[in-house]
């Protein structure tokens, strides 16, 4: 019954210092909103992240080709060593090796009617799409023959399609790549955006970008599907064995090549983005501890205000820690007050402009109302221990 008087007289003392009350709960509400925002926005986006590793699998490898040297001092720049014989000869010696896609890619123009967009043009192999889990929205992957070939024509990602077609069917239409036309074949279906998205991209038969649109005959990339993810080493030791034996490298010389996961790119980000969202979430902290100081300094004026109140009660039989109890207990329900809007603002602004659906991270939630409380009993602690040591005598005297 007292911590239930105890929270009314709280509320009462909120009623009667609105504008006082308003704008220190801001400061709380401001640094939880920020807190569960960045929360939501980290899970929205790891969810995002995982999403995609699970489509790009663990098993596929990435070969590059390695960096150039001058005069023993590696430079930035990239040999060009891969060719398409490279990535035959990895398969047919590998058994733990399912599938190997060559890849040549660059930036160039799309165009259609009065649109254009520059985007990215990669060129490969209907292997590609079962590697990558593409899925299509409309039309078909180019076939082999369409690489034999050398066909003019192409796949578009979903951002390219709304930029060019603007909603209307992209299939059977022809667009100019880099000056030359193309025949549109299928659209992508959309996977979002992040590390070389499928989105903003167009694909093409693999000789036809190479000799009609970028005009080399080497690869930027050749990814190699394995069997397993656990044969990593086996299938790392037979593309290490192929590779130098096709570059024709001594024992002496190092790799003019290197091997990594598909994954392992995206595992970055993820972590990168952790880190961030850390930081941030740091930072709403001590907006939250401003917001503390702000409680603080207006229980300090509370208790100077009620002095005469203090000294009543004090008469009548309450006794210190009664005191101490009743503006620990103002100064908690503060901090939960400023909680609560926070969190309800900070999932109204999630829900419109972050995701499609309500995310509720009930774990910080959790957590919020937790430092609400924390931060509430540490701000009203020393105001609290001063209502408690008025003199009876000189509280009832106060005017």
């Amino acid at each position: 019954m007292i911590i239930v008087e105890n929270f009314r007289l709280g509320l009462q003392s909120l009623r009667g210092n609105p504008l006082r009350s308003i704008l220190t709960l801001i400061g709380m509400a401001v640094g939880i909103a920020a807190v569960l925002y960045v929360v939501v926005l980290g899970e929205i986006t790891r969810q995002r992240i995982n999403e995609r590793l699970e489509a790009m699998g663990s098993n596929v490898l990435m070969i590059r080709p390695g960096a150039s040297r001058f005069r023993g001092v590696r430079s930035a720049v990239s040999v060009a060593n891969l060719t398409w014989d490279d990535a035959q000869a990895i398969g047919a010696n590998s058994h733990v090796i399912e599938a190997v896609v060559p890849v040549s890619s660059g930036s160039g123009n799309a165009e259609f009617a009065d649109k254009n967009w520059n985007t990215r043009i990669t060129g490969t192999i209907p292997a590609y799409a079962d590697v990558n889990n593409l899925t299509l929205m409309e039309g078909r992957f180019f076939a082999a023959q369409d690489v034999n070939r050398r066909t003019r024509v192409c796949i578009i990602g979903h951002t390219v399609a709304e930029e060019l077609f603007e909603g209307r069917s992209p299939v059977g239409q022809s667009i100019l790549i880099k000056s030359k036309r193309f025949e549109v074949i299928g659209r992508l279906e959309e996977v979002g955006e992040f590390w070389s998205s499928p989105d903003d991209q167009i694909f093409v038969p693999l000789t036809t970008a190479q000799e009609r649109l970028f005009g080399q005959d080497h690869l930027d990339m050749i990814l190699v599907q394995l069997r397993s993810a656990d044969d990593y080493d086996e299938a790392y030791f037979d593309i290490e064995s192929v590779l130098r034996l096709s570059h024709r490298l001594r024992d002496d010389q190092d790799n003019d090549f290197r091997v990594r996961r598909q994954d392992f790119f995206l595992s970055t980000i993820q972590e990168t983005n952790t880190e961030l969202t850390n930081f941030i979430v740091l930072i709403a902290l001590i907006s939250l501890f401003v917001g503390g100081i702000g409680i603080a300094n207006v229980m300090l004026v509370s208790v100077t205000e009620r002095i005469p109140e203090i000294g009543v009660r004090r008469a009548v039989g309450a006794n210190r820690s009664m005191i101490m109890t009743q503006f620990l207990t103002e100064a908690v329900v503060l901090g939960i007050a400023g909680g609560v809007i926070g969190i309800t603002g900070s999932m109204i602004f999630n829900r419109l402009v972050v995701a499609n659906e309500l995310v509720l991270p009930w774990l910080w939630i959790g957590y919020s109302i937790l430092i609400c409380v924390s931060v509430g009993l540490i701000a009203g602690l020393y105001p609290a221990i001063r209502a408690s040591r008025i003199n009876i005598i000189e509280a009832l005297r106060y005017e």
